[in-house]
């Protein structure tokens, strides 16, 4: 037996266990496959954006400091333990190669530990040389970046590839079985 048809069930294997399912068990478990491919399709859709620039700025930005604005931290819920949950909100104002200062904000959720930044405090920055308007701070980045780029390739896999080889199976299935009859 290949390692393949270990790992995956084949269209055979998937008619014997549907020739013997129920129906409604099918169309629920079709329909729960489909809910959680739309939501990781929404995850990956939100998370995206903001992982891809976040991790270009990091890998191939230009670092310089940054000079903290102001601060806002508001708690937004709680973690599972019962900690509380934190949206970190860091406006700083850094130099660009170029000389001209300019203003940055980044949002941070998720966050456990409140920081004791206070203005004035440095802080690191990565900027696109091109466009420095695209910055981000450096608060917390590669734990996110890091922490997303691990996530994603999950929930694409798991998420949205498995239940549409499901789906896809399943509509397989049921075009044999109206052929057949």
């Amino acid at each position: 037996m290949s390692w393949a048809s270990r790992i995956f069930i084949s269209q055979h294997s998937f008619d014997a266990w549907a020739n013997a399912a129920k129906s409604r068990t099918l169309f629920a478990i079709s329909a729960l496959m489909l809910m959680v491919a739309l939501a990781c399709s929404a995850a990956i859709t939100i998370m995206g954006p903001r992982l891809v620039r976040e991790a270009a700025l990091l890998w191939f930005g230009t670092k310089t400091d940054g000079v903290l604005q102001s601060v806002k931290l508001v708690e937004v819920g709680k973690f599972k333990g019962g900690d509380p949950k934190y949206e970190l909100t860091i406006h700083y104002r850094f130099a660009a190669s170029d000389g001209v200062e300019r203003p940055g904000t980044t949002v941070r959720s998720d966050v456990r530990t409140p920081p004791s930044f206070q203005p004035g405090d440095r802080v690191g920055v990565y900027y696109q040389a091109r466009n420095p308007a695209n910055s981000v701070a450096e608060h917390n980045l590669r734990t996110d970046v890091y922490a997303l780029l691990l996530f994603l390739p999950f929930l694409t896999v798991v998420g949205i590839a498995a239940p549409l080889w499901f789906l896809l199976a399943c509509w397989t299935w049921r075009r044999k079985r109206r052929t057949a009859r």
